[in-house]
């Protein structure tokens, strides 16, 4: 099992605080799915003995199916229980395994406690999470992939510019159903790319469950978009196993499975279909870092490639979660997103804000300088 634990003495008592983030983007977000104006997370801060832990969720209705309304109102009902029930990491584990319903329902709101408990528990044994949990040192660099969303035209450009001057070579398209768009797009893309580097970048393109219910439509499609892609993300609607099947065995393409792959149970639906597949995992998603980290497991048995996902609108702690995940992976690591910042957001409310250089990379040894992040906890404090 890929947990492992450090018991800790009989504790003084534990306690939870829980509340809203609303935090204004820099410029909006499209995708087929949202529109997005504004960061919407729970937040989480679990107390105990003078240490603070900080967790995250990001509930969206468009795909768990809550707000941040209802994620609140559920932990506000556990509270008590859970600061009874989990005051250390073998009993948190245990309450996670004998409680997959209920986190099923909430899988982001308690993304953002369990983060938050996570980071209490290793900053009271002055560790990382990582090493909680025996995976090592998080201090390495990692590398992100561009994201464009459903933007006008002359956006559209500017950000293509934005993210060539920085030196990325991953891009994740999201498309819109619109022929000539997307493909007047993807072209611009290809061509400002050859400009600025000579050949071509990777390309996923993501279609945020564009083609729901049609999934003849969703091949002709793809079939008429002139590109080399990695893989086409969520085609149809969620958990309908044979469409996905069906795209990918005709078209001959791998299938990225965001919603369809939320927890450890989906992945045996997919082990007698054709086609080939690539999980994207979002911690907040899939109801936080000790499910991630079993998906992860599980993923690499089945020899799957791994793309670390993110929500837009994250601040740098979800961004922080994601890399002790990514670490996990290992050399399954395919991609892996999010890690904007200030770049989207109008502040972070952690310090040190964590977010892509040059090259879409972020060296965590050097976002380190005063912090602690390689040495307690998520290493981030809040500002």
């Amino acid at each position: 099992m890929l947990f492992s634990s450090h018991p800790l003495q009989a504790p003084v008592s534990l306690s939870l605080r829980i509340s809203a983030l609303r935090i204004p983007f820099r410029t909006s977000f499209k995708h087929a799915s949202a529109d997005r104006k504004l960061g919407e997370s729970i937040w989480v801060e679990a107390t105990r003995d003078g240490l603070a832990g900080l967790g995250e969720g990001c509930p969206r209705v468009y795909v768990t199916g809550e707000d941040i309304e209802s994620g609140i109102t559920w932990l506000l009902e556990i509270k008590e229980h859970i600061q009874q029930a989990c005051t250390s990491l073998p009993r948190l584990i245990d309450w996670v395994m004998q409680n997959r319903d209920r986190i099923d329902a909430h899988p982001s709101a308690w993304c953002a406690l369990e983060m938050a408990l996570l980071d209490l528990f290793a900053r009271e044994q002055q560790l990382s999470v990582e090493a909680l949990f025996g995976l090592g040192s998080p201090l390495r660099t990692y590398s992100y992939s561009a994201v464009l969303g459903n933007s006008a035209p002359e956006v559209f450009g500017k950000r293509v510019e934005m993210y060539l001057q920085y030196g990325f070579s991953d891009f994740k398209v999201k498309i819109e159903g619109e022929l000539e768009r997307d493909q007047s797009k993807l072209e611009h893309l290809l061509r400002s790319y050859e400009e600025h580097k000579g050949d071509t970048p990777r390309i996923r393109l993501d279609a945020n469950n564009l083609w729901a219910g049609k999934t003849q439509e969703a091949i002709s499609y793809m079939q008429q978009l002139k590109v080399s892609m990695m893989g086409i993300e969520e085609p149809v609607e969620p958990a309908n196993y044979e469409a996905l099947s069906t795209i990918s065995s005709t078209l001959d393409i791998s299938v990225i499975l965001d919603e369809s792959l939320c927890r450890l149970d989906q992945l045996a639906h997919y082990d007698a279909l054709q086609g080939t597949f690539i999980a994207n995992l979002k911690v907040s998603r899939v109801g936080g870092v000790l499910r991630a980290l079993e998906l992860v497991q599980a993923l690499r048995d089945h020899n799957w490639p791994i793309i670390i996902g993110a929500h837009v609108g994250e601040t740098s702690i979800l961004t922080r979660a994601a890399m002790c995940v990514a670490q996990a992976a290992g050399d399954s690591l395919i991609a892996q997103e999010g890690g904007f910042g200030t770049r989207l957001l109008e502040y972070d409310n952690v310090s040190p804000c964590l977010m892509f250089g040059a090259r879409g990379q972020l060296n965590l040894a050097s976002a380190e300088e005063d912090s602690k992040i390689g040495d307690t906890g998520w290493g981030l404090q809040v500002l």
